[in-house]
């Protein structure tokens, strides 16, 4: 009878070597197919408390990139509009002075010329970025000038018209009927149309409804919009179409203290003169009225085109502190994704290498259980 010399123990003892080599293959066939060290927080240990951590910082800190990313769309969309309304003004105003300086320049023309800006300006309000009014508040999915198409129609614009169409005509001006009429000055004419480029009554002003009710049931006054761009750091760059933001606009000449309501109330009022109006500008008239109407028209524009500037400049200074704050984010976000690549990724060449000598030692174990099976005690003598 062949007496074996392989007992139980040793084959046992060999395979279970054998299966061990095999898992460890596995592991390690699983890491260069996938590149990281596991695919679950468990097979991390002692790392996983360090990749959770980190992981969660790095999800921090691209919330806040996203919440600068969408501000920075805003902003961008936001300042060429007001650079547009700004050269508006500024052209309005020039043009204005220009039918003081030169006479009988056609008052007509820049008439036409001052309707067509306002037509302009307002649809500028009505800039979007995605599906979002920039100028509405924190209604932005409402238009900010609700008929932009239609302004020339509506109160706003026919109540300017009708307070410039009365220039030179007979009022009493001290309310007793003793006395006699004078014609409405121009200072008169300018002080009638400032009460109505300020209201937020509906029929008059040409701005939402959200925009002209009182927060917190609508826009009026309601704080800027802000973004958290990191931690304790606040950034506000929102403005909205009928109020200033971080300006503050001048008192002389008067204004509604919105530059962009002062510009519209120029230009409605250059819009709403014609050479009959002028022509009512006759010697009983003290001083040169018209001239003195269009100089006064024009130092509003010109006026509020200046505090205009100094608004996108301050919304500049936003820009430039999201974008420092923005590379900033992504330069730590790259020093994180490196180590935390250092805890949850492999060195391919290194698990290769490993990879390779574990298969060898696969294959020799085999060979090696396999032969204690054949071998008895004739052969081994």
């Amino acid at each position: 009878m062949t007496q074996s010399i392989s007992s139980y123990g040793t084959i046992g003892r060999t395979l279970t070597s054998a299966l061990q080599v095999r898992d460890r293959l596995d592991l390690l066939t699983r890491q260069a197919s996938s590149g990281r060290v596991s695919e679950t927080y468990g097979g991390l240990a002692p790392g996983a408390s360090v990749s959770i951590s980190l992981r969660a910082e790095v999800s921090r800190r691209e919330t806040y990139t996203q919440a600068i990313g969408m501000a920075e769309l805003r902003l961008k969309v936001m300042q060429p509009a007001l650079g547009r309304i700004g050269e508006l003004a500024s052209e309005m105003a020039s043009k204005a002075l220009s039918a003081v300086t030169q006479g009988r320049v056609s008052v007509e023309v820049v008439a036409e010329q001052a309707r067509a800006a306002l037509r302009e300006i307002t649809v500028l309000l009505n800039t979007q970025a995605g599906d979002e009014y920039v100028f509405a508040g924190t209604d932005s999915t409402r238009a900010p000038i609700p008929n932009p198409n239609n302004i020339l129609q509506s109160g706003y614009f026919t109540q300017t018209q009708a307070a410039v169409q009365q220039f030179a005509l007979p009022w009493d001006d001290d309310a007793d009927p003793l006395t006699p009429d004078v014609p409405r000055s121009a200072s008169q004419v300018l002080a009638d149309t400032l009460p109505i480029a300020a209201s937020d009554a509906a029929g008059t002003t040409p701005f939402s409804t959200f925009l002209s009710t009182t927060s917190p049931a609508g826009g009026l006054g309601e704080p800027r919009t802000w973004i958290a761009a990191d931690d304790g750091q606040r950034i506000t760059y929102g403005l909205r179409a009928n109020e200033n933001g971080a300006t503050v606009s001048r008192t002389e000449p008067p204004s509604t203290g919105s530059f962009i309501r002062d510009i519209m109330r120029g230009l409605s009022m250059l819009g709403s003169l014609s050479e009959g109006i002028r022509d009512r500008d006759q010697t009983d008239i003290a001083g040169d009225a018209f001239n003195e109407l269009l100089t006064g028209i024009a130092g509003t524009l010109q006026s509020a085109h200046k505090t205009l500037e100094e608004e996108r400049g301050t919304l500049g200074v936003s820009e430039q502190r999201l974008a420092a704050l923005k590379e900033r984010h992504a330069d730590v976000t790259v020093v994180l994704r490196t180590q935390i690549s250092a805890v949850e990724d492999v060195d391919i060449a290194e698990v290769s290498a490993r990879l390779q000598l574990l298969q060898t030692q696969l294959e020799m174990s085999y060979r090696l259980i396999g032969n204690l099976r054949d071998m008895s005690l004739a052969r081994y003598l």
